[in-house]
């Protein structure tokens, strides 16, 4: 493969992707609403932290307000930035992995990571993020610790601790792990210049991060930041802490480990697979070369049928075959183990320069670190493996080729299975082709259908199409163009699209958002500020280990919305008489204050 090519590959896989999940990425009525709100309100003249709730850091709300006041309210617009950002942890990934391997498998790493992680859904995609603090702070940490390790100039440094700065301001605990990455690999090398330029290299960003963080909190009490402000970091409620272990597989370790052996067992048997393969094609070489060929093909072809089984299984076999958990689980469990590994051959060799041959030991912290918010739930579509796991993902496939170099000379035969590395490679190739294909499958499946709204339109799977449909209709007539909805558990995908305000501090009311006092302040600002519309949309949170809004959180402001506001429309399958979150039906309630006549 050519230079120009092996650059040029992971963004075409990228566009690819794009086109064939375009405007499929939206995920209305989780995290967007907030995604969407928070930035515009900003723009309105909001106080973030003050009068609009936000956990995170205030980068991300600035750069989205910055959007809509210059564009307006247009997704393409928001869509734009997000993609920039994207772009950019694209290419610090691809240069990382240039450093790590060979600029062909360089470019086969980096779009592994695009086709299992960029395009995720639900919340994962990189073009609509369900965070798009996440991905500024991840993109921004793997473009410190790639500038920190690539030469050791002032120059790349001030560009290290810009980008340390970024995650800082977007997600403080990733800048601070970013940080951590940095400083560790300085204070372990012999680069005595290196060290002299750590303190200004940790010191400004944190420093500048400081100040921007207290003249954004200026006006908030400490109590909402420790709350509902960036200070949650450090406060972490119960319900978040189901949801990270959930994600991280750590809630359920037994069924866990379980999966994470077959998916060795298979990753075992494919291994296998093509030493075999090479040591025939090694035998066969010596009558032809078109001979030892001939293994190799069969070897490679063999997989690619069974990706194809796996894409489209027959429906004797579908159910077994749907048993089979993700490959790429076993990702964060073998980096720990390399590292570990890695750990105990520097401490017995303590001339070796990393802990892992190869891999500098900060591109190996942060991606350790990353993999352990996946620990044995990698692979599963969620939020946070579209940006966790691209790292990791080309950190092991690097490891992976070096491993493989090494496979024919340790294998005791003659002639040596040298085809080996490059049957990997085929391998893993077949595998990048057969994630783009399962994501056409899942982005063109019939069941997408086309909403329209004011500020552009997405595609949306139906049921929740037509019922977006039909309540947004219903809404633009209802409420005037000054009027104000309020949305439970999350309806702010409503608010951004029509204009219409939020007269309450938050834009989510999912587990752990609100404590008692938090609930109470909601229910006196509705009472003070009563909305136009009350919007109620069957979103259920099981991860946070309370389901259903009104039934297992939050009791007594659903009470009171209840109480004030009586039911004007319902849409949806799960729409009856008196729907409640937590119905088996999906469903969108609108709801009108009581005393009002109908439009």
């Amino acid at each position: 493969m050519s230079r120009r090519a092996a650059v040029l590959l992971p963004y075409a896989v990228f566009l690819i992707l794009a086109a064939v999940s375009w405007n499929r990425w939206i995920e209305p009525f989780v995290d967007t609403g907030r995604e969407l709100m928070v930035p515009w309100r900003v723009s309105r003249g909001e106080a973030l932290y003050r009068d609009v709730r936000f956990y995170y850091g205030p980068l991300a709300p600035w750069l989205g307000a910055a959007v809509d006041s210059v564009a307006g309210r247009r997704f393409a617009a928001r869509i734009a930035l997000a993609a920039l950002v994207a772009i950019l942890h694209l290419e610090a990934l691809r240069r990382l992995a240039r450093r790590l391997t060979t600029e062909t498998l360089a470019s086969l790493a980096a779009s592994l990571a695009v086709a299992v992680a960029f395009f995720l859904r639900p919340g994962g995609c990189h073009l609509f993020p369900y965070s798009l603090d996440t991905s500024l702070a991840v993109a921004a940490a793997t473009g410190a610790v790639l500038l920190a390790t690539s030469g050791g100039s002032s120059r790349r440094d001030r560009a290290a601790a810009a980008c340390l700065l970024a995650a800082l301001l977007a997600r403080p605990e990733i800048g601070l792990a970013g940080l951590g990455a940095i400083t560790l690999e300085r204070v372990l090398a012999s680069d005595a210049a290196a060290k002299r330029r750590l303190g200004w290299l940790v010191a400004l960003p944190v420093l500048a991060a400081a100040i921007v963080y207290a003249l954004a909190s200026a006006g908030t009490p400490a109590a909402t930041l420790a709350k509902e402000g960036w200070l949650a970091v450090l406060f972490v409620p119960t319900e978040f802490r189901n949801v990270y272990a959930s994600f991280a597989g750590v809630d359920r370790p037994a069924l866990r480990l379980a999966e994470l052996g077959l998916v060795l067992f298979a990753l075992l048997a494919v291994g296998i697979w093509l030493v075999l393969a090479a040591i025939a094609a090694a035998r066969l070489r010596r009558r032809s070369e078109a001979g030892a060929r001939a293994p190799q093909v069969a070897a490679v072809a063999i997989l690619a049928v069974a990706a194809l089984v796996a894409l489209r299984p027959p429906a004797a076999v579908r159910e077994t075959v749907d048993l089979l958990p993700p490959l790429v689980r076993a990702v964060p469990p073998l980096l720990f183990a390399a590292a570990i590994a890695g750990a105990a051959l520097r401490l017995r060799d303590r001339s070796r320069n990393s802990f892992v041959a190869g891999v500098p030991d900060s591109v190996l912290l942060l991606a350790l670190l990353f993999a352990a918010r996946l620990l044995l739930a990698a692979g599963y579509v969620g939020p946070y493996d579209g940006f966790y796991l691209p790292l990791p993902i080309v950190v092991a496939v690097a490891m992976l080729f070096r491993v493989a170099a090494r496979v024919p000379a340790q294998i005791d035969v003659s002639p040596r299975p040298t085809a080996f590395p490059g049957l990997v490679a085929a391998s893993l190739a077949v595998f990048l082709a057969a994630r783009i294909g399962a994501l056409a499958l899942a982005y063109r499946d019939p069941a997408w259908s086309r909403v329209a709204t004011p500020a552009g339109s997405l595609f949306v799977i139906e049921p929740l199409a037509g019922a977006t449909r039909d309540a947004l209709a219903n809404l633009s007539r209802r409420v005037p163009p000054n009027g104000s909805i309020v949305g439970f558990p999350e309806a702010g995908f409503f608010n951004w699209v029509l204009g219409r305000t939020n007269p309450l501090a938050q834009d989510q009311f999912f587990p752990g958002h609100l404590d008692r006092a938090g609930e109470q302040e909601a229910i006196t600002r509705l009472s003070r500020m009563p909305p136009d519309a009350v919007v109620l949309v069957n979103v259920r949170t099981a991860g946070h280990g309370r389901a259903a809004f009104g039934k297992d959180y939050l009791e007594e402001l659903d009470g009171y919305v209840r109480s004030r506001f009586r039911p004007a429309a319902e849409f949806g399958p799960g729409a009856g008489s008196s729907p409640r979150i937590g119905d088996p039906g999906f469903f969108i309630q609108i709801l009108v204050p009581a005393g009002r006549p109908a439009p």
